[in-house]
């Protein structure tokens, strides 16, 4: 689980900017936080709900995680990264920091506490683009609190410090290969060095079946894979029509069909109708649901981490209560995964606790900011959210006119 990402110089985000998720040690022990496994006095929410005007950088955030993680698990992916585009920082570091628990080192025996810093410089090049840079990248580990080097590489050039845990001498040829732009995971992992891939594989499982936001775009899960999915396992299947037909009130079953080419596509069962509707006369908010399921049930079965842009989109703001409570609810999300999204449905806010809602505003000088509504001084439990956020007490009030 994540306990604190941190950006600086990254698109809106000017100064640093950290999206906390530990939750302070006066709230109590409520079914939908999670005591983290190595810090049992620390709760961290299974949901963490990123709310603010349009263009306050709720986005933003999303993708600053996403392109660190790509750039830590992708060989031969440039990733660009803009920075805040001001003539005091245009040429400054972009930093990224994210710190939370995984079973990296011993699968399967218990989760440990991992922080991954990186640092990516930029400078003018010839041709009148920029060329990038790694200034600094490290991954360190916790061991009973105690901080501990796993990598460490400070800038092109310089030796690389790579733990035993790697199995990898610092001597290795393979080391002595690394480009400027290319993270010290993801080449052990293209070497096949353990810890490493799973570090990789960790990262881009997500990236690849948990999140709807892919460099600028938002978009859904393409509708072959999605279908794929049904077809692999009948509990898949199950569970969707399950899902559907509780917010598609028609809905009596699914089917997956072939037309003459041998293409798949799925088609409904309704009631009161003699005939089944395909997936492309259905509703918005269904073919939406429809794609967001199977990358749900990823997150919650596989790879424990959802990233989701505009999980409101098309959908009834009931409907979303369910999606988030399929990952608050313990019976239903036994490992502990997490759901981060942005959402513009306020009326999300009176079905969540205060450490699960996060606010996202710019500054008078257009620089995203963002704090936990458990921040907030004075805000008590037993109050609407909604209320409170519509009265201005919570910030993050679109300014319109």
């Amino acid at each position: 689980m994540i306990h604190n990402f941190s950006v600086s110089n990254y698109g809106s985000v000017r100064d640093t900017v950290t999206l906390d998720l530990r939750i302070r040690g006066t709230a109590p022990d409520l079914a939908c936080f999670r005591h983290s496994s190595v810090k049992p006095d620390l709760q961290l929410p299974a949901v963490a709900v990123l709310m603010g005007p349009n263009g306050s950088g709720k986005t933003t955030l999303l993708r600053a995680l996403l392109d660190m993680a790509r750039y830590v698990s992708s060989f031969n992916e440039t990733i660009w990264l803009v920075p805040f585009l001001s003539e005091e920082t245009r040429w400054e570091p972009t930093r990224f920091s994210v710190e939370g628990e995984w079973d990296w080192l011993s699968p399967g025996n218990g989760s440990q506490r991992f922080r991954y810093e990186l640092v990516v410089g930029r400078m003018p090049s010839e041709n009148g683009s920029e060329h990038m840079f790694v200034i600094r990248e490290a991954l360190l580990h916790f061991p009973k609190g105690r901080k501990r080097r796993l990598y460490e590489r400070r800038g092109e050039g310089a030796p690389v410090y790579v733990s035993r845990d790697f199995g990898v001498r610092r001597s290795d040829d393979r080391l002595r290969g690394l480009g400027p732009t290319t993270s010290v995971i993801a080449m052990m992992a293209m070497f096949n060095v353990p810890l490493a891939r799973r570090i990789a594989d960790w990262m881009r499982g997500w990236l690849g079946n948990t999140t709807n936001v892919f460099g600028n775009d938002t978009r859904s899960l393409d509708t072959e894979t999605a279908i794929g999915w049904i077809e692999a396992n009948p509990d898949s299947r199950r569970w969707a029509e399950t899902q559907l037909g509780r917010s598609d009130v028609g809905i009596r079953g699914l089917e997956v069909a072939r037309d003459a080419e041998g293409t798949r596509y799925v088609r409904f069962e309704h009631s009161g109708l003699d005939a089944p509707v395909v997936l492309g006369l259905e509703s918005n908010g269904t073919r939406r649901l429809f794609h967001l399921l199977p990358m749900i049930k990823h997150a919650l079965n596989v790879t424990g981490l959802a990233v989701l842009d505009e999980i409101d989109g098309d959908l009834h703001v009931d409907v979303v209560v369910e999606l988030l409570r399929l990952f608050r609810s313990r019976e239903s999300n036994p490992r502990g995964a997490q759901l981060l999204v942005t959402s513009h449905h306020v009326g999300l806010l009176d079905e969540l606790e205060k450490e699960e809602v996060f606010i996202v505003e710019k500054d008078a000088g257009g620089a995203t900011q963002v704090y936990g509504a458990q921040d907030v001084r004075g805000l008590r439990r037993d109050v609407r959210l909604y209320p409170k956020y519509r009265a201005g007490v919570l910030g993050g009030i679109p300014r319109i006119g």
